[in-house]
């Protein structure tokens, strides 16, 4: 007995001294990009630098924009198959190869002595240019049926079909199987459209008729209020399964229908522009009639620019401008506006983009057109501002009041961020509430304006929220203190964005534009708001309000 016990303490000790001498000679891994391209601590300094590597050599992964014409075996796999080899081949190199020690010899990474390249062509996920092992990851493609895979975004929660180019957005997929759906888990609109299209039709449909009653009574359809000199159009995030290029919206036809209209001038300013043919072919035509028509656009110099169509559009519609200079100077501010001047009598803007998911009622949003030569005269100023080259904080206010554009409508025209509107506008109007405070909002961050928002709901004022679901999750967003305060905060639930930035207060007055309600959207951006006074608007603007709140389930007052 003696023996054992004293003979147990030695195999310890030669245990832990084999173990630390066989690892003494290894180094550790950073990041593994993709299956051929791993980061490695070579010099073991315990510091991630960019210049250390390790390129498996002869070792291939199939993405879904891999060029295969060197490896005509492998011509005939589908988009499905390809995104799942990706997926697949990425998730086994991280298992392989996440946070272990590894050792390196003549440039190859072994993993307790074996390749890793080796272990990687065993799995017939990866390829090298030998046929045998492109003929093993074609035998493996006959035992997946790619039908029983979807991508999870494990932020969200919602699944995706492989091809879903919206889902494949994300940062945070995950390839699992559909057996393992759990509770919880819910189908990407988008693209489990047939799945759930029937229920979802017939409830939309029922919703509407009972929740904007009051709407659809005063002689109005749900998606555009008309007064005199005065549209407003609400893109509603229920109409569209999907995203859409056909400017079926009536907020989208309106702004067609001014451009193809327009007979001197057209100047407008735009965040970005995304597959829109038939609104570039009238911006064309325009030109071509002998319109004068120009732009201006945001750019961001450091990093790729978040609509590529800007660049397209720039080669048609040369007479622009962009923020470009500024980026050294006021390296974080965009310019976010989305407004059209036509004319310099009529104003086309609001929240939406001019994009397939803004315009499309895909996303949420607020537009207004307004006939109004004052009203069209501050914008021009304001564009013409733009158009000479000076952005962002260097710009001059304009100090506009209130403008009457008749049947007792006022509105005021404010521009981020030389006017100050969340402390000069936002905040006073907040204070000033006493029965309701209504807002549409893509995102507040704004301390502010949640301090003056728990102080109204502190002297009884009725506030209700509909946020974003995406920045639900932003460290910046104050949802989680409004909520602990007793504020109604609502998480939309759909694959389409709350992108609206609107506020309504007291059946009387109306704040819409393009500025979220951030301390960059009032103090960096090139935004513009209005503020409108009309209760029979506000009054509208409360009933497409009511309208989405109704249609989120309550459980989302919490989730």
């Amino acid at each position: 007995m003696k023996k054992e016990f004293f003979i147990f303490p030695i195999l310890i000790f030669l245990v832990i001294i084999t173990y630390f001498f066989t690892q003494k000679d290894g180094c550790s891994v950073f990041k593994v990009e993709n299956p051929s391209s791993v980061y490695v601590d070579l010099n073991n300094n315990g510091i991630f630098d960019e210049k250390e590597p390790v390129k498996i050599e002869n070792l291939y992964y199939i993405d879904e924009n891999v060029d295969l014409s060197k490896f005509p075996l492998l011509s005939d796999l589908t988009t499905e198959q390809k995104i799942f080899l990706s997926y697949k081949a990425k998730e086994y190199s991280n298992h392989l190869l996440n946070k272990i020690h590894i050792k390196i010899q003549d440039g190859e990474i072994y993993i307790k002595n074996r390749s890793y390249k080796e272990i990687m062509l065993d799995s017939k996920l990866v390829f090298d240019d030998t046929e045998n092992s492109q003929k093993a990851l074609l035998e493996y493609l006959k035992t997946i049926n790619t039908d029983d895979y979807v991508l999870l975004n494990t932020r969200s929660k919602k699944y995706h079909k492989l091809t879903c180019e919206e889902g494949r957005k994300s940062n945070n997929l995950k390839l699992i199987k559909l057996s393992d759906i759990k509770t919880g888990m819910t189908p990407c609109r988008l693209c489990h459209n047939n799945e759930i299209k029937t229920t979802n039709k017939k409830q939309k449909i029922n919703i509407k008729k009972t929740e904007i009653t009051s709407v659809l009574e005063a002689g109005n359809t749900s998606d555009i209020y008309e007064n005199q000199n005065i549209k407003i159009f609400f893109i509603d995030l229920n109409a569209m399964d999907r995203p859409s290029n056909k400017c079926t919206s009536t907020a989208c036809r309106a702004l067609l229908k001014e451009i193809n209209e327009a007979k001197t001038t057209i100047d407008f300013a735009i965040y970005g522009i995304n597959n829109q043919p038939l609104l570039v072919d009238a911006l064309v035509s325009a030109q071509n009639r002998g319109v004068r028509v120009r732009w201006v656009y945001d750019i961001n110099k450091s990093s790729k620019n978040y609509y590529e169509d800007n660049e397209e559009l720039a080669k048609l519609i040369t007479s622009y401008k962009t923020d470009e200079e500024y980026e050294t100077k006021n390296q974080t501010a965009i310019m976010h506006n989305k407004f059209f001047i036509f004319d310099k009598e009529r104003v086309w803007t609001g929240s939406a983009n001019i994009t397939t998911t803004d315009l499309s009622g895909f996303n949420s949003n607020y537009a207004v057109l307004i006939d109004s030569k004052e009203l069209a005269q501050i914008y021009t100023n304001e564009f013409e501002q733009m158009y000479s080259g000076v952005f962002h904080k260097f710009k001059k206010s304009h100090n506009s009041d209130f403008i009457d554009i008749g049947n007792n409508i006022l509105i005021k025209p404010l521009f981020s961020p030389q006017d100050n509107i969340v402390n000069t506008e936002i905040i006073p109007l907040i204070n000033s509430a006493k029965e309701y405070i209504y807002f549409p909002m893509f995102f507040i961050t704004h301390k502010g304006i949640t301090n003056a928002l728990i102080n109204a709901h502190n002297r009884g004022v009725d506030i209700k929220i509909i946020q974003d679901a995406t920045n639900s999750h932003s460290t910046a967003t104050v949802h989680k203190q409004l909520r602990d305060k007793g504020i109604e905060v609502k998480t939309e639930n759909y694959s389409g964005k709350m992108h609206a930035k609107a506020m309504i207060i007291d059946d009387k007055i109306t704040a819409l534009g393009s500025m979220n309600y951030t301390n960059s959207g009032n103090n960096k951006n090139d935004e513009n708001v209005l503020i409108i006074k009309n209760n029979e608007i506000t009054r509208y603007m409360k009933d497409t309000f009511i309208y989405l709140w109704k249609k989120i389930p309550d459980k989302y007052l919490k989730y």
